[in-house]
Formats: structure tokens, sequence, C-alpha cells
């Protein structure tokens, strides 16, 4: 009996959902409380959401769900404002009894069959483990800057924040999600992710008691310029005493701004709370105007860690639904052995922003360039350089100075984030 064999790929419904649940807290090691059902429900897109069943009585109880996965339908924004159609791959766990049996495996090709069903030609996910998911072709396609920020930082004056004005309330979806999903579609950083299609959008107002670790629930600070929101931000706080001091802490989660003002506007609110000492933050660009505004940058203790992982699914279209800087003509031999359509030596030529992306003749050794399908999706959003992974040894450079050649159009002025933590 192969490894893989006594399985099915099975869609799931609400009410399968419950099942689903208990596969995803034994995989995420994890109770959860019975009071956040509600919650949870809220956060997964069930209509696309699917599970591995079992069917032979070797491998367990038939009928029972040995790993699970989701996804959300978007659109990602790319290097120079532009979209491309995108899968959020999410929930994606097996249950401990069922490990070693290519489920992994399994569930992952069935999102890429789904999604390229769906014209959904990129493929991004959160890895609670960035190790698993290079070996299906996904790349660190972002960075993202954890921060504790002490209270009242002083910051360097940036011209209009004066004239901003503040609201801060419970985030409630009915409320603030059309304000929310309006601004995000105005913000032009590469990574962005925009409103999710289906069940599953409100997933960002979600707050299940027992992730509040003695928090407050979600509360929302938007910045208003002459009553237009400008700038949003969801967070919670704790607070904390010893000895009469009051050192309580703020957590920031997703976070936006259309301007500098805003964006120093926002966080000079989120740093300046009565009896909170700390605000912590894991969402900020590695260029995050924050990270300029602060007069004292060594006081925000500070750690760069992975953001967001980057699956092409579909290499011509991916590429031609982001903007270049810099003209080009280069052949690259990719490797892909996951999605074969991928494989193969395509040839990209860049004029005017713009790229045409063709299959190319010839051996790997005839291309410009050798490389993975996952080095591709380090570098789609711009924030990592080819010449980079050339000078790391991934990426074969056969013809002197092409590396660079595709690096200087690859990259992007502005570093990628998603913000939004599905």
């Amino acid at each position: 009996m192969k490894k893989s064999e006594g399985y099915q790929s099975v869609s799931i419904d609400e009410s399968r959902i419950d099942e689903l649940f208990q596969v995803v807290q034994w995989a995420f090691v994890g109770e959860w409380l019975k009071e956040d059902r509600q919650d949870y429900i809220d956060a997964i897109p069930v209509e696309r959401s699917r599970a591995v069943e079992v069917t032979d009585e070797r491998r367990g109880n038939v009928g029972e769900l040995a790993g699970v996965h989701a996804s959300f339908g978007t659109d990602m924004i790319t290097p120079g404002g532009r979209r491309v159609a995108t899968a959020g791959l999410s929930w994606l766990g097996v249950h401990p009894a069922h490990r070693r049996r290519g489920l992994m495996t399994t569930m992952i090709h069935d999102h890429f069959s789904r999604s390229i069903a769906r014209h959904e030609h990129v493929s991004v996910l959160y890895a609670m483990e960035s190790e698993i998911y290079a070996r299906f072709g996904y790349g660190m396609g972002a960075q993202t800057v954890k921060a504790s920020i002490p209270r009242g930082p002083r910051m360097w004056h940036v011209d209009g924040t004066e004239e901003l004005t503040v609201r801060l309330e419970r985030a409630d979806f009915d409320q603030h999600d059309q304000l929310v999903a309006d601004l995000q579609a105005k913000l032009e950083r590469p990574g962005t992710i925009l409103n999710p299609v289906g069940s599953g959008r409100n997933a960002r107002f979600t707050d299940p008691v027992g992730n509040r670790h003695g928090m407050e629930r979600w509360r929302i600070c938007i910045i208003e310029d002459a009553g237009e929101p400008v700038a949003y931000a969801f967070f919670r706080r704790k607070p904390d005493s010893e000895l009469g001091i009051h050192d309580g802490v703020a957590q920031v989660r997703e976070h936006g701004s259309l301007t500098p003002a805003a964006s120093q506007k926002l966080w000079q609110v989120l740093t300046d709370f009565d009896l909170v000492g700390t605000t912590n933050t894991e969402n900020l660009a590695t260029d995050d105007p924050l990270l300029f505004q602060l007069k004292d940058a060594r006081g925000a203790r500070t750690k760069v860690i992975d953001n967001i992982w980057v699956r092409l699914l579909n290499v011509p279209e991916a590429l031609v639904a982001r903007e270049y800087f810099h003209d080009c003509d280069v052949t690259f031999h990719l490797s892909d052995r996951h999605i074969v359509e991928n494989a193969g030596t395509w040839r990209i030529v860049v004029k005017d922003g713009n790229a045409t992306v063709t299959r190319a003749e010839g051996t790997p050794d005839d291309a410009d360039l050798q490389m993975d399908i996952r080095h591709l999706g380090t570098v789609y959003l711009g924030g990592t350089s080819l010449e980079a992974l050339s000078s790391a040894g991934l990426v074969k450079e056969n013809t002197p100075g092409q590396a660079r050649e595709l690096a200087i159009a690859m990259l992007s002025p502005v570093a990628p984030l998603t913000n939004w933590d599905f």
C-alpha cells in the first residue's frame, strides 16, 4: 500500500466545519474555547475549504478528516501598483496521526490545480515552519520588521500631521469593513492583499477569547484628513503594573497609511496611550515610514523575519502582471517539479515597464540564467535582488551580467509587505 493511498480529497461545507477545526487544533497545538466557534467560522472561507478524508480502515476511521486546507480568493498588489489574481493558502494542517503519508503534498497539489482552474496566477501564504514550503516552490517574497517601541518616541516632524484628526473605536465589521477595504484598495505597496472574495472577508475582525491572552478586544484607530480616512490600524492593550509603575503593553496588528503625515499621526497615537509603556507590532515593511521618522531608531527594538511566501502558478501570466523598472532581454531556465507547465526555458523582454514572456528554445545551459521556481517567487515582489541569489549560489548565471540585468528590472522602489494576516 503506497503511503498516500487510502485517502480522498473532499470539499468541506459548514456541516463539517467542526471536524475541520478538530484537525486544525491537533495540527497547530491548541485547545479552542467553545465560545470562540463563531469567530473561527467567520475567519475561514468555507466555500474554499478542502480536506483529505480517510477511505481505507487501515488508515483510520473511514470518513474522518486527516488533513485540511482553505484559501482566500483575492488580488495582490505587484510592483508598480498593478494587480495579480492570487490565492491565499491558509488553515493548512495534517492530523499528527496521519503524518508521513504524503498528505501535505496531496493537499498542496489540490490547491494548485484548483487555483489554476480559477485563473489565479500566484499563491501566497504565511509559513508556520519556513522550511516546508520551499519544497513546493514557495520563496520568501517579503520580510517584515517586528518592533517594540517605548512610549512617546520623538519623531522627525512631517508637515500636515497636526491638521489630521483621530477616531478610536471598537473594531466592528458592520461599521468598519468597507472603510478598511476602501483604504486597502488605495495602498500601492507590493504584497498588499485586497478584498478577499466570499466568506472570510471579516477574518480581520474576528477576535477569539483564547487568542487575547488578557488583552482587550480589538480596537481600531482611524486617521482622517478633513473627514476622509487616510490611515487605520487594529490594536489592543493589556494593563500591567509593578510597584505602582504602570507599564502596560499595546499590540498593533494590521495597519495602513496613505500619506507620510497619516503614518506619523497614526504612530503618535499608537505609541502614546496612558498606562502603556510599550507598543509591539509585527507588520512593518523594511522601509516603513515609521522607521525613518523615529529620531532614536535604536530605541525601537527590532527584528527582521519572513513575511509572505510567494509561489508562481502560471509563470507568464504572473510575470506580465507587474511593472518593471529597466529594459532587458533575458532567457532563464526554470525547474518546477510540481507544475510541469512552468518548467523549461522562458524569454522575458521588458520595454517601457511592460514584459512579454514567451517560450525559448535550447538546453538549460543555453539560457542566460538557471533557477528553481522558488527563486522566481522570492524576487517576484521586488524585495530581493536576483543578483543576490546568484551571488549566494542559488541562481546559476550562464551569461555574465544577466542576473544584474533582470535584477534591476524586477527590484521594487518600495519594499513589499502583506499587512493582512490570513
